[in-house]
């Protein structure tokens, strides 16, 4: 992937946006987000992804959802796609005090403990690996935290593979991010996992889909 950062005024507010498209060329979608704070709350991401050629829409998107309230309903007339939410062809389901989110192809799970499953199907398996290393070194931007990096077993879905932990050195708390990849009932599946505010190893967000070995 590569990535550009800039600074931008959404809805009256200052925004640090970053955009995201991927190297190879024939690979046409490009993502642009931004992290806004909201008062009281924390912080929430807005995302526009398309294809190149729609990439000018983006300005517009991102304007309209940093003006919409915290947790606002769409609204009245807007119809919204709820795809399947399934992880190589099988069901997630979201447990008390969850909620599922899900993509054409990828998918979220957010749990009330902080933790949070983020997953995604890619075109071919010999991208995991770039893709997972892409994701921790996006992550160490973000965060902006010091951490200590490793590597360990884990399982996707009953499938073996390696992850790479990032346990992030926080003074507010340690927290744990987990990102792997695996070719999982044929489909080039990769997940990320973050513990949030959960003392777990394994959070609630993540027990459907990753395990340790």
């Amino acid at each position: 992937m590569k990535f550009e950062e800039e600074s931008a005024m959404l809805s009256g507010r200052k925004a640090r946006i970053l955009r995201m498209s991927a190297k190879a060329p024939e690979d046409q979608e490009k993502s642009t987000f931004a992290v806004l704070s909201v008062e009281g709350k924390g912080g929430r991401r807005v995302l526009c992804k398309t294809t190149l050629e729609q990439q000018a829409l983006c300005g517009r998107v991102l304007e309209k959802l940093a003006g919409n309230g915290w947790r606002a309903a769409p609204e009245a007339g807007v119809t919204v796609k709820q795809p399947e939410a399934t992880l190589a062809g099988r069901e997630i389901s979201a447990p008390a005090g969850c909620k599922l989110l899900a993509g054409d192809g990828d998918g979220r799970l957010e749990c009330g403990d902080g933790s949070r499953l983020d997953w995604a199907h890619l075109p071919e398996a010999s991208r995991l690996k770039t893709f997972v290393r892409d994701g921790v070194e996006t992550f160490k931007d973000i965060g902006r935290v010091p951490y200590v990096e490793s590597r360990i077993p884990c399982a996707i879905d009953g499938v073996r593979t390696e992850c790479t932990l990032l346990r992030l050195l926080d003074p507010a708390g340690r927290r744990d991010v987990y990102f792997g990849g695996a070719k999982v009932r044929g489909l080039a599946t990769y997940i990320s996992c973050i513990s949030g505010g959960s003392s777990r190893e394994l959070p609630q967000a993540c027990q459907q889909v990753l395990s340790f070995r």
